[in-house]
């Protein structure tokens, strides 16, 4: 008869970088295809307006983690001051992709005009119903989940973007630096859930916010890879 494991951090953690987000067709195509300037100009449009937008969500559950979570709050505050540079603005990794976006023609009127796919507005709202409403349990889940599938799309956007000559490598800083910095996060929050996580009930939680942020993670990238290779927008 079989019997159902209990869920672990490890047996967790490689769930989700087992997930299919981390190889999904968007990843794929950017990698092999050669995108045209509306369609490289589309993704960026797209993915800048979430990652603007993440921040603030973290900074959101970083309010939201109750006192007592120390660890917890700790790995988050970690987190959040490499997102914001590491106190230095010019730093500050939506700054660095807005570099990125000029040299991709995209200016700061196009990015502040982006409408977001109907995807990645569901995206935000899941991240945001969890991080602030169901509970810290739930919410360190979709933050883990979050970090931990990150990780594979750098692998698929550098050498994608390194196809083009009009990018040099410092217009492509935002995505080399993140091919190190999210398995650090990753790493922060792995030991957020490790000191948090008290017993099969907490983790059970964990997962539930977990698995519902990959899902919409994978949801967000096939509304993306509509956007770009299958739309003129």
């Amino acid at each position: 008869m079989n019997t159902i494991q209990p869920v672990t951090v490890d047996s967790l953690l490689s769930e989700l970088t087992a997930h299919p987000v981390n190889s999904n067709i968007f990843f794929i195509d950017f990698r092999e295809r050669v995108l045209t300037t509306t369609q490289l100009q589309t993704f960026i449009r797209h993915y800048h307006f979430f990652c603007h937008r993440f921040v603030k969500l973290l900074e959101g559950l970083l309010y939201h983690t109750p006192l007592e979570e120390l660890e917890m709050r700790v790995e988050l505050t970690k987190t959040l001051y490499s997102e914001l540079g590491s106190g230095s603005p010019k730093h500050a990794h939506i700054r660095q992709l807005e570099r990125f976006a000029q040299a991709a023609g995209v200016s700061q009127h196009d990015l502040r005009q982006t409408r977001p796919l109907p995807e990645i507005q569901e995206y935000l709202d899941t991240v945001q119903h969890l991080f602030m409403e169901a509970g810290y349990l739930q919410a360190l889940g979709a933050e883990w989940a979050i970090e931990t599938t990150a990780v594979s799309e750098f692998h698929y956007f550098l050498p994608g973007l390194q196809k083009y000559s009009i990018f040099t490598s410092q217009d492509l800083t935002f995505f080399s630096m993140h091919l190190e910095e999210e398995m650090a996060h990753s790493d922060w929050i792995t030991q957020g859930v490790r000191h948090t996580a008290k017993n099969a009930e907490d983790l059970e939680q964990v997962a539930l916010g977990a698995r519902q942020t990959a899902e919409a993670w994978h949801t967000f990238w096939r509304g993306m890879h509509r956007a770009v290779f299958h739309s003129c927008a």
